[in-house]
């Protein structure tokens, strides 16, 4: 999962910025597992990769 994270991490900001919200959505982070191809997209995986990336985002 934190391989998923570091490599996703990158790709939040221009995602936010894009669409206006505060924190990365489960819809964005699969546009970004789509766009660079990545594995790792089950909703119970996901969830813990939106917990960490929101949390870093309000700290």
């Amino acid at each position: 999962m934190e391989q998923l994270v570091t490599r996703v991490r990158p790709h939040v900001a221009a995602l936010l910025e894009r669409d206006g919200n505060e924190t990365v959505t489960r819809v964005q982070l699969r546009e970004i597992l789509r766009n660079e191809g990545l594995k790792g997209g089950r909703n119970d995986r996901l969830g813990l990769v939106l917990q960490e990336l929101r949390t870093e985002s309000t700290t």
